[in-house]
């Protein structure tokens, strides 16, 4: 290991650190410390992967309100951005599985064929083509088949900004700052438009006071480029690379300068296989002082059926996980209360 990769070893091992600190739940004094192998000894976080997806449309200031009701530590904005250069949160680079987009005849000339190479064969409507003004107009639906549409129509679309001012505004049911756990989506799609996400996410974050060491933010993607480029930038809040598959993951830590993340996202099926052995990679990557988060676990499809989704998280919290991603914060909590008392489930079907 060269000098200068010991030094930035030892920086992204200080920033995981502190946001960890910062992000976890508060012990109880009688608490018992928790009985795992994470990377520094803390409670895993509970991440609400776009809010409280199960029970309310995702990416909504509802839904990521009801996550932290439910116990989440962070709420996780994936981010894309409107014609006019505005950040908001929506899962897809397009608008027609989780917005009424379709309903709304003002727009019906804009559905067109893909401009995002990720998507060739898909003719939608793109949030690139429309202002925030309009995106205003729609409202957010439940994508996930077999789940409630109860709250179909109801809420708006937010912006970053929205996000973060909630996110000021509000504690974790155990009274410490609300964690932010971004996701630039699709950055290089974005950046053959004109926008480069790294500038305003950062500048974003930073009007909000989140550009200090320590701050409750983890920065997430899936292009390693963009990946290197924010973790070369030295931001004050741990960088996360977010990966696939096996494979994929095999090929990145040959990539020159790797670990060039502070932490890994992965499948569950990348940590442990269905009996809930280790794969070996968590242990591999907190030897190289990198956090390990998993995404993501559904109540309603559980990553081994017919094992449950919560046996699954109980078996992954066990082998040392550092957080996890769900759908459903309340069922996520459980587990972890769960698993600080020792009580971890076997696999039953």
């Amino acid at each position: 290991m060269s000098m200068r990769t010991l030094i930035l070893s030892l920086a992204s091992l200080t920033a995981v650190s502190l946001a960890l600190a910062a992000c976890q739940t508060a012990e109880q004094p009688s608490a018992p410390a928790w009985p795992h192998p994470t990377l520094h000894g803390a409670k895993p976080l509970l991440i609400a992967h776009r809010g409280a997806s199960g029970d309310r449309p995702e990416h909504t200031i509802e839904g990521y309100t009801l996550a932290l009701a439910q116990g989440a530590d962070c709420i996780e904005p994936d981010l894309v951005i409107t014609s006019d250069g505005v950040l908001i949160a929506r899962h897809d680079t397009f608008l027609s599985t989780t917005t009424n987009v379709a309903d709304h005849p003002e727009f019906a000339s804009r559905k067109r064929p893909s401009p995002d190479p990720e998507f060739k064969d898909r003719s939608d409507w793109w949030v690139a083509d429309f202002t925030l003004a309009e995106i205003k107009t729609l409202r957010a639906k439940q994508s996930f088949k077999g789940r409630s549409a109860e709250f179909d129509g109801k809420y708006q679309i937010p912006t970053f900004a929205e996000v973060l001012t909630l996110a000021k505004a509000s504690r974790t049911k155990a009274g410490k700052p609300v964690c932010v756990y971004p996701e630039a989506k699709s950055p290089a799609y974005h950046a053959s438009l004109g926008h480069d996400m790294l500038k305003p996410i950062t500048q974003e974050l930073a009007k909000f006071g989140y550009d200090k060491p320590g701050s409750p933010i983890f920065f997430q993607c899936f292009e390693p480029p963009f990946v290197k480029r924010a973790f070369e930038a030295k931001l004050p809040y741990p960088v996360i690379l977010l990966s696939a598959s096996k494979d994929e993951y095999a090929h990145e830590l040959t990539l020159p300068g790797a670990p060039f993340w502070n932490g890994v996202g992965v499948t569950h099926q990348m940590v442990a296989d269905e009996m809930g052995k280790s794969t070996g990679l968590i242990e591999a990557a907190h030897k190289q002082g990198v956090a390990v988060h998993v995404w993501t676990y559904r109540t309603d499809a559980p990553p081994y059926p017919p094992y449950s989704a919560e046996v699954a998280e109980h078996q992954a919290l066990a082998l040392g996980l550092d957080g996890f991603f769900t759908d459903f914060p309340a069922s996520g909590r459980n587990s972890i209360d769960n698993a600080a008392m020792g009580t971890i489930s076997v696999f039953k079907p």
